[in-house]
């Protein structure tokens, strides 16, 4: 039986809803006979370049059929398509502790299981989560997990209870539902033998596929928020020593390394880079995992003639540096005074940090290379600024390169 459907809030002109006639406020009541709960079915139902809709306008039900090249929008938006917010108070929230004037998406705080499916964020796994998923049928989830001590997770996520997750992921597990698991590591909660009791205890759980560690960001922008503290490079060797062991038992016993490090715990600790191969059944890269690996694999056997400034991050700077130490290339690391100089990533710079060290620092005559990761797919910076925008009030000319392989 079909449902009510659902009322479409959006229709793009010029697009294969447009011209097949669609309205706002018909409601979609299924795509290619499938019925549709939401977005997430309409993706899921409607993935080759002709469909056909059931629509209902007013009281008279009708048929459409939509064309459109592969890869193309359809071009409709259904109500309830926004992002299911977070209901929790993680005391390593990053965005908790964002300066104010940033991107609004900056500040969405999600915790769906329909984009943990789809697009990869991390949920935090609760009752109403795993039975969604279970119902809809979605074969892999990625998880959020902090520990595996009930009292420690529940004071972590900032809840006055303690959070259980195991019996949830065994649960999904029983519905062949893989989960791609992550945890944020914060000196002093869930370091040392509880961050290894919680690896020994997502090893042995059958449908975790994959484990991250990741050090906790800190912001210079935490008034008021629990006192946590940063990684020292002590720290940070301690965490490695931990995962090496448990890949060295997953290498034994799986064939793969199972559980990787986040980058900064390799430039924290001035331990070795392992190799691309290491990250090879890797599936982690946008948390910042193996991209310091796939960098320098990249550009191992490249001889660089091209010339200019490369602006970075603090973490990849040393990297870039050795990349690029026989080029006549110049690499300089540029502090964050927008977060704070404990966040290293590229990423998180602002196009004012960038314009401030270019007036203060760099040759007006040369061309000045940026991350292509600073910049969102409208082009944006952090505070909003286009790779244009910082051309025009620094007078220099600015190239986004993608990687230090694009260099010439």
């Amino acid at each position: 039986m079909f449902s009510s459907g659902k009322k479409i809030i959006k229709v793009i002109s010029c697009s294969p809803a447009s011209r097949a006639g669609l309205k706002l406020n018909d409601l979609l009541i299924s795509c290619n006979d499938q019925p549709i709960r939401d977005w997430v079915d309409l993706l899921s139902f409607a993935t080759e370049s002709t469909i056909k809709l059931l629509i209902k306008r007013g009281p008279i039900l009708r048929k459409f059929t939509l064309r459109r090249k592969l890869g193309n929008p359809w071009g409709l938006e259904l109500a309830d398509s926004r992002i299911r917010s977070c209901r929790n108070h993680c005391i390593f929230c990053f965005v908790d502790q964002q300066p104010p004037g940033l991107r609004k998406a900056l500040s969405v705080k999600d915790d769906d299981v329909r984009y943990s499916f789809l697009s990869g964020t991390y949920i935090t796994l609760t009752d109403k989560q795993a039975n969604e998923a279970i119902e809809r049928g979605f074969s892999s989830l990625h998880v959020s997990v902090q520990s595996t001590d009930p009292v420690i997770r529940g004071k972590m996520l900032g809840l006055n209870k303690p959070l259980d997750i195991l019996p949830l992921i065994n649960k999904i597990a029983e519905h062949k539902i893989n989960i791609q698991a992550q945890i944020v590591e914060v000196p002093g909660w869930n370091d040392n033998y509880i961050l290894e009791q919680s690896i020994a205890d997502l090893y042995n759980c059958s449908n975790v596929e994959i484990l991250g560690i990741v050090p906790v960001g800190i912001t210079q922008w935490r008034q008021g928020l629990t006192q946590i503290s940063a990684h020292s490079k002590f720290q940070a060797q301690n965490t490695l020593k931990i995962i090496k062991k448990w890949q060295d038992k997953a290498l034994d016993e799986r064939g793969s390394p199972w559980i990787f490090a986040g980058d900064e715990y390799y430039a924290l600790s001035a331990e070795p880079i392992p190799s691309i191969e290491h990250y090879s059944c890797s599936t982690l890269q946008a948390n910042g995992i193996g991209l310091l690996a796939e960098m320098i694999n990249n550009c191992k056997t490249k001889t660089f003639h091209g010339k200019g400034i490369v602006l970075t991050g603090s973490l990849a700077a040393p990297y870039i540096k050795k990349i690029l130490r026989d080029s006549p290339y110049k690499v300089f690391s540029v502090k964050n005074t927008l977060m704070g100089e404990s966040v290293s990533v590229a990423g998180l710079l602002s196009g004012n940090d960038i314009i401030n060290y270019i007036i203060d620092h760099a040759d007006k005559t040369e061309t000045v290379f940026l991350p292509s990761i600073m910049f969102n797919h409208d082009g944006l910076t952090l505070d909003e600024l286009t790779a244009e925008e910082i051309s025009k009030k620094t007078g220099v000319h600015i190239r986004i390169v993608d990687s230090i392989g694009d260099l010439e």
